[in-house]
């Protein structure tokens, strides 16, 4: 009887054990769109002058601003950008995907690259803020805004 008592005992304190392991695991957090994936395409794009890539991950309706701009640009004049200014190097970081909608997320990250423009070279580390949506299964682009870093 004894034996027996021990037995449900422990049978009863595994229950238990299990059952608040199960309580005190968070729910799991839906993985965040591969968009950080798009984002780095991009700048490859940009960098290799891909004019079709970059236009095909560009939403229609894009716009960017940046400093020093007095209005927004559009997807066009982003896209044609490529043959002003030869981005020479990049490194991404500090990313951070939030999603803002079932089809949509908000991008943040840090870029610092260097380029040549007009025969000048230029470096600047910037940070970037950039909304994507999903048109059908892909991810595109919509807004882009630059701010430079000190």
């Amino acid at each position: 009887m004894k034996r027996e008592l021990v037995a449900v005992a422990v049978l009863l304190l595994s229950f238990a054990s299990a059952a608040a392991a199960q309580e005190k695991q968070p729910a799991a957090k839906p993985a965040p769109p591969p968009i950080e994936a798009r984002v780095r395409k991009l700048w490859d794009a940009y960098k290799n002058k891909d004019k079709a890539t970059l236009s095909a991950m560009l939403d229609g309706d894009f716009r960017q601003f940046e400093e020093g701009m007095s209005t927004f640009a559009a997807k066009k004049a982003q896209v044609n950008s490529v043959d002003e200014f030869d981005l020479l190097s990049y490194t991404l970081s500090d990313f951070n995907v939030k999603s803002v909608g079932p089809n949509a997320a908000l991008v943040t990250y840090i870029a610092q690259y260097e380029g040549k423009s007009g025969g000048e070279v230029s470096k600047a580390k910037s940070a970037f803020g950039e909304l994507w949506i999903r048109a059908g299964s892909e991810w595109k682009g919509l807004y882009m805004q630059e701010t430079y870093v000190k």
